[in-house]
């Protein structure tokens, strides 16, 4: 918020710009001293001084220094415009008496609980504010000046003041009507306000009356970042009309939102990043759909965007750092004027439905981090409305389409005269200020496309990467705004081995077929496309019903065809013989109940060779020649699954191999072992998909002895049952 500050930089020195009609006294032993100096000074050139500094003075107090009168006998107070007191160490009173807080429960009753300590007493810090009418003062900055307490009348002559900077102090203090007189405050700065007890932890502010902001009634913008704040602390927003339209709220360590609390405001920037689950809460940004135009929700748990249907105003979301794992087309067809879209680090996966090319006017997308496996088609035609692109560090098997995925962003920097910058494509609405317009979300977005890499500077060293270009009939041009070579990696399954996305061949693109021209020749034809629906029309509705039982088979084949380079071993004979009983995969997480339990169960209770692969793969060979040889040398595979499981890829990736080798060998030698129950929002197609063809078995985690030992006396039978009949042992 300091960047709003026109005339002080972030530490409390005056900008050029604001040097001509000022007097700086800043870092002055004697402040007041010399202030009286540099007014006898200007007698030769008369002229009012409107900004004065007094930053990092060691000052106790506001000093008593406005009735000083310049050459023209004009007070200070009658003159100054904006007034820094920046980095002085202000005395306070500290809070000693009990007091409760109020705050409206779950069911709306108004629930009084035993609070901090609050002290009613005026603080001693205000000193010169007292009993002093400021005509003309817009700006006061008393940033980073130990203040721990607002009392009642600090800032009552101030009643042209617009912008109030109350950062970096220790508030925690206000009282009832610290705030009265500033009727056409603008701006209220009280970011990173730390106040902690005893023990180290942050405390929430307190405030003496809910109605403490009744007086900002022409309150635009607010700044609370990196303030604690309470559920109690949100029933000032009760007093905010339709004029308040910017509010940060990161890192105050709120964990949810009253339904409906913002729909007395026209709020158009709203920033909740760093506070999980304040989100989580249906219809919790109510009210805003019409007016919200950028939101900044990193780190809060969001799962899914369902949350922003119907928010056609909204330009910039940036949702990074959460678990949305899926959205539908439905929200993306609402949210139609959405430019710039950050879904870095979440949990996205392939998918065949168009979604973002819904948004007609996405310009900017970054899907950096996620867990996309594999790119087809329908992904790179959905990104057809796309100017930037940015999808580094996702665990990407080599097709086709990952090098198409490239040459579409290489072609787009051999033709890319400049880039464009992304601006706002509303006009300013009714009297706007500096403080209600600004936010960073352009500008940054803006500073990440000027910094890009140009894709054909970067294949100068790399043959491959510049090559032939396979697609003709590209309908997408977009940048790609993180492109590196390090980082666009894709795994060829054949040899195991990453490459860049440059390398792999393209597909082979059949030309479209003119169904106008061939109307135009043949009326037979016409005839056929006017019966053909028809007869399709029932086929359709079937497929529709069905559809993702049909998209499922479709993502099973094409898994299938490609896994399949990997071995053709024809069926597996019952006769063969195997080096293991059964291979076990699991993630690293899960590694002590492998080793605790189940080794010991099977391979000591039940006699039943385990091929783990910390102990038995062969070194020297890589990861995936390991994995497809211990496979084809169990008798059956066992898949241990946790939610930990789901995060790993090498782990997902076993898991398609083991179902494309049960399909190869049409065997049905796979054992489902859930360590917990896995929320079908949580599950992967594949896993979703075994678990309703599949018997599996969830181990009772929090049951007595007598049920765990079924447990493993179920698991056991179902290992050795696949072991031919002269090796079985009986378990009963």
């Amino acid at each position: 918020m300091n960047e709003l500050q026109s005339w002080v930089d972030h530490n409390g020195r005056l900008k050029p710009g604001a040097q001509r009609l000022s007097v700086d006294v800043s870092e002055s032993a004697h402040p007041v001293a010399t202030l009286q100096s540099e007014l006898g000074q200007h007698t030769r050139a008369p002229r009012e001084i409107k900004v004065l500094s007094m930053a990092r003075c060691g000052l106790r107090e506001v000093p008593e220094v406005f009735s000083l009168e310049d050459a023209n006998h004009n007070r200070l107070a009658d003159t100054i415009e904006y007034l820094t007191l920046y980095g002085n160490k202000f005395d306070d009173l500290q809070s000693t008496s009990d007091r409760y807080d109020s705050f409206i429960n779950a069911t709306d009753a108004r629930v009084l609980v035993q609070g901090m300590g609050y002290d009613t007493r005026a603080a001693l810090w205000p000193g010169g504010f007292k009993d002093t009418r400021f005509k003309n003062l817009r700006e006061l900055d008393l940033r980073a000046c130990a203040i721990t307490t607002l009392s009642t009348g600090t800032f009552q002559g101030m009643e042209n003041l617009e912008a109030l900077y109350l950062s970096e102090n220790s508030i925690l203090n206000i009282n009832a009507k610290a705030f009265s007189g500033l009727n056409n405050l603008i701006h209220l700065d009280m970011s990173r306000n730390y106040n902690n007890d005893e023990f180290g932890n942050h405390k929430s502010l307190i405030l003496e009356s809910l109605d403490v902001m009744d007086d900002l009634r022409n309150l635009v913008s607010m700044d609370f970042s990196s303030t604690r704040l309470s559920q109690s602390n949100l029933m000032m927003f009760n007093s905010f009309g339709k004029s308040f339209q910017r509010l940060s709220l990161c890192e105050t360590g709120l964990t949810r939102l009253r339904t409906g609390i913002f729909n007395n405001t026209s709020l158009r920037f709203l920033d909740v990043s760093g506070n999980n689950g304040i989100l989580n809460q249906y219809g919790v940004l109510s009210g805003l759909e019409n007016t919200l135009e950028v939101l900044y929700a990193v780190k809060v748990g969001l799962v899914h965007l369902n949350l922003f249907e119907r928010f056609k105003r909204l330009e910039i979301l940036n949702v990074q750092n959460n678990e949305v794992s899926d959205f539908t087309s439905e929200v993306a067809k609402t949210m139609e004027n959405l430019q710039i879209l950050d879904l870095d680090n979440n949990r996205l996966s392939t998918w065949i439905a168009y979604k973002f090319s819904y948004m007609r006017r996405l310009k900017y997308l970054s899907l950096r981090k996620n867990n996309i496996n594999m790119i087809n088609e329908n992904m790179i035609e959905d990104f057809k409305n796309l100017q930037y692109l940015g999808f580094a560090e996702n665990f990407v098997i080599c097709n086709c389409h990952t090098r198409e995925l490239f040459e579409i962003g290489l072609n787009a920097d051999r033709e890319a005269t400049k880039q464009s910058r992304i601006r706002s494509q509303y006009k300013k609405r009714g009297n706007m200020t500096k403080f209600s317009s600004y936010h960073t979300g352009f500008t940054s977005y803006n500073a990440i496309i000027n910094k890009r890499t140009n894709v054909s500077k970067a294949c100068e060293v790399d043959s491959a990467c510049d090559g032939e270009i396979y697609h003709d009939n590209i309908t997408a041009s977009y940048l790609l705004l993180d492109y590196n070579p390090s980082l666009y990696q894709c795994m060829q399954l054949v040899e195991g081995v990453y490459m860049s996305f440059s390398h792999p061949l393209g597909c082979d693109v059949s030309p479209r077929v003119d169904f106008d021209a061939a109307i135009e020749k043949s009326w037979n034809k016409l005839l056929a496309l006017i019966i053909i629906p028809a007869i399709l029309f029932p086929v359709l509705v079937f497929v529709f019903v069905f559809r993702k039982n049909f998209r499922y088979f479709f993502i099973t084949v094409r898994n299938s065809a490609l896994l399949s380079m990997i071995n053709k071993d024809t069926i597996i004979d019952d006769s063969r013989i195997f080096n293991y009983d059964v291979f076990v995969s699991y993630c690293n997480d899960d590694r002590g109940w492998i080793l605790d339990q189940l080794l010991p169960h099977l391979e000591t209770n039940c006699g039943v060779s385990v091929c783990l692969h910390e102990r038995d793969f062969q070194v020297g060979l890589s990861i995936l020649e390991n994995i497809v040889s211990c496979m084809d040398r169990s008798r059956s595979i066992m898949l241990v699954i946790s939610k930990e499981f789901l995060l790993s890829q090498w782990c997902q990736f076993e898991m398609h191999l083991a179902q494309h080798r049960l399909l190869e060998t049409r065997r049905e030698d796979l054992i489902l072992v859930l360590l917990e129950e896995i929320p079908r929002r949580l599950r992967p197609t594949t896993l979703h998909y075994l678990m309703l063809t599949k018997t599996y078995i969830v181990y009772p985690s929090e049951a007595g002895d007598n049920v765990k030992k079924d447990f493993w006396r179920r698991l056991g039978r179902s290992v050795s049952a696949r072991r031919p009949d002269n090796e079985n042992d009986s378990l009963a």
